[in-house]
């Protein structure tokens, strides 16, 4: 670690693995968190909110509003100059009345410059496993204070934001492990079976409609054939291995997704095989 580079948690490593858990660094998913940074301004009354995760190199910003041309997903080094970074190393916010006149961050670049941000208050998002995954950050041009009441509220937005980033990875795992218990099931139907007729009959057993092309296989097995309008369909059989292995239409919609979303996830899981 450079000089150059912000100070760590005591729990870095632990904490950063935590972060890739849950798959948004590399897939944000600004939609689901959007609305906490909306909440944030408008209890606050600061101009900008924006939340962000921290894997071990780099901050990326998931959600923000009040900020022009933002887009999720960019990310910035944690260098020191990275005010939000030191939000990562107390369970208490840092909050700053006016960033040009505290004693720790008036040498700030932008402090000296006389520009950017003066009012901030910036909050850890900690997961149930007590570590701070994340930030939600307000900034305001012109100095600004929260009570203790306010406080207290964003607190309790972060505490939400936990949860979701808590339930992120969970799914995410769920998922995984089943994909892979269906996989040993599907391949011990039949060792002539691929990789490919596996994603392609998880994706059949999603109602994800699909293009017989390359499903031989299946259709000679008998678990699919080509019904209406040139589509595959499961026939009985297939219906009883989706059963077999816990595929059932019913579980199965938690995770339903489609086009290109389906085939990435399939992508990943088939991944924490290698």
């Amino acid at each position: 670690m450079t000089e150059n580079l912000a100070p760590r948690p005591s729990n870095e490593e632990h904490r950063a693995k935590a972060v890739v858990k849950t798959g948004l660094i590399d897939a944000p998913k600004p939609e689901i968190f959007q609305v906490y940074c909306d909440l944030a301004k408008v209890i606050t009354g600061f101009e900008t909110a924006s939340f962000s995760l921290y894997d071990g190199e780099i901050q990326c910003a998931i959600s923000a509003t009040g900020k022009d041309e933002f887009e999720s997903g960019t990310q910035f080094e944690r260098d020191k100059n990275n005010i939000c970074s030191y939000v990562l190393l107390d369970t208490k916010p840092l909050l700053m009345e006016d960033i040009w006149l505290d004693e720790t961050w008036r040498n700030h670049p932008k402090a000296m410059s006389k520009t950017g941000a003066r009012g901030y208050a910036g909050f850890p998002v900690i997961n149930r496993d007590n570590f701070a995954l994340g930030t939600l950050c307000m900034t305001n041009s012109e100095p600004m204070a929260l009570s203790e009441k306010t406080i207290i509220l964003v607190e309790k937005i972060t505490e939400n934001i936990a949860l979701l980033l808590d339930v992120q990875a969970e799914q995410k795992e769920v998922t995984s492990q089943k994909i892979i218990d269906a996989l040993a099931v599907f391949q011990g139907t039949d060792n002539k079976f691929t990789i490919d007729d596996f994603k392609m009959f998880l994706m059949l057993s999603t109602d994800f409609k699909l293009d017989p092309a390359g499903s031989e296989r299946l259709v000679m097995s008998g678990l699919c054939h080509i019904g209406n309008y040139n589509s595959l369909q499961l026939t009985k059989k297939g219906i009883q291995l989706q059963v077999k292995m816990k595929l059932e239409s019913k579980p199965m919609r938690k995770i339903k997704l489609s086009g290109d979303a389906a085939e990435s996830l399939i992508d990943e899981m088939f991944a924490s095989l290698n």
